[in-house]
């Protein structure tokens, strides 16, 4: 099985070096619903979450994506993915037990399967529907900055939603690389675009680089990209 890579920036399609970074995407055809695709090893921490669920759907995505996280790892690290064991730590937030000295992170939508996985440095994905509805009332105000709503105010409202679901995507993938997702605080996060380099945030978070690309026509993936490990 095979998935392509998402266009990244230093994801050089084999093992990573100090500081590399892949994402990869899927889809459950691809790999949920693949032969010999269930095992209790790919399951690992989430083997309850999958027995509990009761939407067929629902345990496609947790299957697949473990699945695919086993291949990317596997290609990243130089190594086969029946070596490959993920873990979950005290929030819930994937970590490999081995190999060693990778960060990963899972995000998925619809069919869609996105992992990432960076070596000395952290890094956290999201995906999610171009045209996710987003425009309700007061939703805005839960996870935007002030500057952000008063420049979203400019926008007509197709540009607006379109807007909303970038910045979504780009903090949820930052908050996910902290480990502490929707926990955070998202009116205190603007990413803000930089010319060249995708998107950064201000000095609260230093070294961080952000990035969203739009995929498959209609989704986009969000990566977040913490700084080298000293």
């Amino acid at each position: 099985m095979a998935a392509p890579d998402v266009p990244v920036e230093g994801s050089e399609g084999g093992p990573l070096v100090p500081g590399g970074h892949a994402v990869r995407l899927g889809r459950l055809a691809e790999w949920a619903w693949a032969p010999g695709a269930l095992t209790e090893d790919v399951l690992g921490p989430d083997r309850q979450r999958y027995r509990a669920a009761r939407e067929p759907v629902v345990r496609a995505r947790l299957l697949g994506s473990r699945l695919l996280l086993r291949h990317a790892v596997a290609v990243a690290a130089g190594t086969q993915p029946h070596r490959v064991t993920v873990d979950r730590d005290g929030r819930g937030r994937p970590v490999l037990r081995a190999p060693e000295g990778l960060d990963v992170s899972i995000s998925h939508t619809v069919d869609v399967l996105v992992v990432g996985v960076a070596r000395g440095r952290r890094i956290g994905v999201d995906v999610e529907a171009s045209d996710r509805p987003l425009l309700a009332p007061g939703l805005a105000e839960r996870f935007c900055h002030p500057q952000e709503l008063a420049e979203l105010g400019e926008l007509p409202p197709a540009a607006r939603n379109a807007a909303l679901v970038r910045l979504w995507t780009l903090k949820e993938a930052y908050t996910k690389a902290l480990g502490v997702g929707l926990a955070h605080d998202f009116r205190r996060l603007r990413p803000r675009p930089d010319p060249g380099s995708g998107w950064w945030l201000d000095a609260a978070a230093p070294g961080w680089r952000l990035r969203c690309d739009r995929v498959l026509d209609r989704f986009l993936v969000a990566r977040a990209l913490g700084p080298d490990a000293p």
